[in-house]
């Protein structure tokens, strides 16, 4: 049952994307006003916001269940995996990116990869920037979700991406969470960038950088791509430098993909 859930659920994301009707989040914001409202200590508030959603699903997931039995248990593990998925529209925006880069128009493009409001001291050069930032994003929208959905089941999918949306709601508050909840699944994706690509040049980053504290996982995943697929970032200068560098992080993110439905869809048919 699990492995049609998957199915189903992968399927809906890929035709409807992160704007699907069960990603319009306006329903909790009423209920995030009222925890506000407590001015709670960041622990307990994110246990609120969290926990109460997750006391709602798993209450329809019961009365589903004493309704309709195990197709209505089934219907809404699709739907909580389909709501699990990231909401922001990663293919949209690299090939915003791509058209700016492949006319010349690098600002344009550094502007969709940088935050604005950052010094000059903690921008980094457009190559690193966007191979960060279109690495990290394919990998959140998809990877973390599917992670927890087979270690847990659909409510810790649920609860990874509802952390998410409470730190973009509170500007970051809660980023160390969110950072932590991703360690793991980030090494994983590593680990299939690795041998999709060039092990022998990128198995250190799993015995050195993997486990480096300082290193975040944007910059994990953005150096797994590029020595997994020999990029040389540091010359990356020319707009098809940076087009070559973005479809790279792209490619790197659909093949894993790929080989994560083909390793689930094996496992599952054993």
């Amino acid at each position: 049952m699990s492995y049609l859930v998957f199915i189903v659920a992968v399927g809906l994301f890929a035709l409807f994307g992160g704007g699907g009707p069960l990603h319009r989040d306006a329903w909790f914001e009423p209920m995030m006003r009222r925890i506000d409202a407590l001015a709670l200590e960041p622990p307990l508030s994110l246990t609120l916001r969290v926990g109460v959603p997750l006391f709602i699903f798993l209450c329809l997931f019961g009365l589903l269940g004493v309704l309709l039995g195990e197709l209505g248990e089934a219907l809404l593990s699709v739907a909580l995996l389909y709501f699990a998925f990231g909401r922001d529209d990663y293919p949209t925006d690299l090939q915003r990116f791509l058209a700016r880069a492949r006319v010349g128009d690098l600002h344009g493009a550094e502007m969709l990869v940088t935050d604005p409001s950052a010094s000059a001291e903690q921008r980094i050069a457009l190559p690193d920037a966007a191979l960060q930032a279109f690495g990290y994003r394919g990998f959140a929208r998809w990877f973390p979700t599917v992670f927890y959905f087979w270690l847990l089941g659909p409510f810790a999918a649920v609860g990874y991406r509802l952390i998410d949306l409470m730190n973009e709601r509170s500007q970051g508050q809660y980023q160390s969470t969110v950072v932590l909840l991703e360690w793991l699944p980030a090494r994983v994706v590593l680990l299939t960038f690795s041998l999709l690509g060039d092990f022998e040049k990128s198995r250190s980053l799993l015995t050195n950088e993997a486990l480096d504290k300082t290193c975040s996982n944007q910059s994990l995943l953005a150096l797994g791509i590029a020595r997994a697929w020999h990029l040389d970032l540091s010359t990356a200068e020319t707009p098809s430098d940076v087009v070559g560098v973005a479809e790279t992080a792209q490619k790197a993110i659909s093949r894993a993909t790929a080989v994560w439905i083909i390793a689930i869809s094996v496992f599952a048919l054993l």
